[in-house]
């Protein structure tokens, strides 16, 4: 049994029996994937062992060579310091696949890439998933009337990350997303694109074949289009997919960036970085009364290192929430 208890302001504490392991393995191994996946150190690290690189792509031997390395000078067991990576190779594949992520393992990877405290405390939070966890829920996410135009959700998420950047003119440059989803029908091969902009070009890659076609509108607000997955799901099977928006604004839009939930998401996870030359004066962390209404609670947030800011979501259920600016 679950219970949600609310608190003021739409938080809520949400107790429930422990989550499956499935789905704290696929999200876990998801954000995983794509730290190292981008450019920077931790891709750096294993790049050095590969005789090839292909875009999108991890090199599972050249992964199973810098956990060889770390093993040799830091055993665990006597075994570690004869361990050669074609050894490890198999574990790469079920850590990297979410197939099987053991503790022992997730600390391995942690420990031989040297994941920054931030990276590695959000990957626990993923990985232990069940307890006492903070989600946010409401008031909507949209008119009843408008969410029931949409159709009924035929796929759930398990988790999202959205990495938001904003360009040195101050408009919206591009937006990476990793999303992990999980059929809720038989035979699912397509997942909704909704925006409310069509000023954006839609790039794919993993998990996904192509687009269902041009942006068309629905309603006043809204573009749609479908992301064409690499394949049918059967109910319950779960894939990650991975895809870029490059906007293409003239003038600047307004300054926020929101993520709406018509149904149940897990561990949703935004970011959103201002280029050094143009940064706000001050940022909120915020939600709003659905997609086409004001904001209802907000609360101050400060940049890091990065000019970044970012927030973690264990649920997010029927709502909007993001971060908004001011120049």
């Amino acid at each position: 049994m679950s219970q949600l208890v609310r608190t003021p302001g739409g938080e809520a504490e949400f107790v429930s029996d422990s989550e499956p392991a499935h789905s704290r393995h696929a999200a876990a191994a998801a954000y995983l994937r794509e730290l190292l996946l981008q450019p920077g150190r931790y891709r750096q690290r294993w790049a050095q062992y590969a005789e090839r690189n292909r875009p999108g792509e991890i090199n599972q031997l050249a992964v199973a060579d810098v956990l060889a390395h770390y093993l040799w000078s830091h055993p665990r067991t006597v075994r570690d310091t004869d361990v050669l990576p074609r050894q490890l190779k198999d574990t790469v594949l079920r850590v990297i696949s979410g197939r099987m992520l053991s503790k022992p393992a997730l600390t391995l990877f942690i420990d031989a890439f040297g994941l920054a405290s931030h990276d590695a405390e959000l990957l626990w939070r993923l990985w232990e998933g069940s307890g006492s966890r903070r989600v946010h829920a409401g008031p909507r996410a949209m008119r009843p009337e408008r969410s029931a135009a949409l159709g009924p959700l035929q796929h759930q998420t398990l988790a999202l990350h959205d990495h938001h950047y904003v360009g040195a003119d101050g408009l919206p440059a591009r937006q990476r997303t990793l999303h992990v989803i999980e059929a809720m029908v038989d035979g699912l091969d397509h997942i909704p694109f909704r925006f409310d902009s069509p000023r954006l070009r839609l790039e794919v890659g993993q998990g996904c074949s192509g687009l269902s076609g041009p942006f068309r509108r629905v309603g006043e607000t809204l573009y749609t289009t479908d992301i064409m997955l690499t394949k049918p799901l059967a109910l319950g099977e779960t894939l990650t997919l991975e895809y870029w928006m490059i906007f293409q604004y003239l003038e600047r839009p307004s300054s926020d960036y929101r993520r709406a939930a018509r149904g149940r998401m897990e561990n949703v996870d935004i970011r959103v970085e201002f280029h050094r030359d143009s940064l706000p004066v001050g940022i909120w962390w915020a939600s709003w009364d659905g997609i086409e209404g004001a904001v209802v609670e907000d609360e101050p947030v400060e940049m890091d290192s990065q000019h970044s800011v970012h927030h973690f979501l264990r649920t997010l259920e029927n709502a909007v929430v993001g971060f908004y600016w001011r120049w």
